[in-house]
């Protein structure tokens, strides 16, 4: 009987050209981590974190444009210290493509996937002068925001309203992110996101634990982009 795997990933972008709002096509990847887990149990088999070395080295002064600029000291602090590997973009890329086909994974997962596909395209576009468009191997993608729209519980839109975690929306629609859905899940209203690649692919994982065990159908619903052929 085969086992199926999902991977588990999030990333970290700086802007190429400065701006206040998340354009696509305008975010490269200096952070990436994700994890190898069987949906089955939530077993973790393993993990990654690297910094991509084109970008976290080669464009410092974009990185001074990155979303969460401030906990750069953090990641050298982390690279010194053996916590996250420096390699370059493909390198990172051709090793998520070896893990895909060695343990048959059905989903890579990321939480509003549409963001780190479009990062790790544009990444992949700049770094080849366009020879390259697309970043990740021909598997699923999966998003897991979608995934728990699709399966959240019902008391979720009286909490989210309760608590204030509504969108400014007419009318106002609960709010998505993962930082929110995880304080729903772990009842830690303190929770705050980390906002680095492979801290934030463990609360996500925890989301889409969650909705496999609630059991509830979400084939079409989690899915970004099927498989080719």
């Amino acid at each position: 009987m085969t086992t199926n795997y999902i991977l588990p990933i999030d990333s970290e972008t700086c802007n190429i050209v400065p701006t206040e709002t998340v354009t696509p096509g305008n975010n490269l990847t200096y952070d990436i981590g994700f994890k190898l887990v069987k949906p089955s149990t939530g077993e973790e088999i393993l993990r990654r974190s690297y910094v991509v070395r084109e970008i976290f080295f080669g464009e410092t002064e974009r990185m001074k444009s990155s979303y969460y600029a401030e906990k750069l000291p953090r990641y050298y602090k982390d690279i010194a210290e053996g916590k996250r590997e420096v390699k370059s973009f493909f390198e990172i890329m051709n090793e998520i493509s070896a893990i895909c086909k060695r343990y048959n994974v059905v989903g890579i997962v990321a939480h509003n996937a549409r963001f780190d596909v479009d990062a790790l395209n544009t990444t992949a576009r700049w770094l080849t002068g366009l020879d390259y468009v697309r970043a990740l191997p021909d598997v699923e993608i999966w998003d897991s925001m979608k995934m728990w729209n699709a399966c959240k519980p019902a008391r979720y839109a009286d909490w989210c309203e309760e608590n204030g975690y509504m969108t400014k929306h007419r009318p106002p629609r609960v709010r998505l992110t993962a930082e929110i859905i995880y304080r729903f899940i772990t009842g830690d209203d303190e929770f705050i996101e980390s906002h680095t690649a492979l801290e934030d692919v463990d609360i996500e994982t925890e989301i889409i634990m969650a909705c496999y065990k609630s059991h509830k159908p979400m084939a079409e619903a989690r899915v970004l982009y099927h498989k080719k052929g």
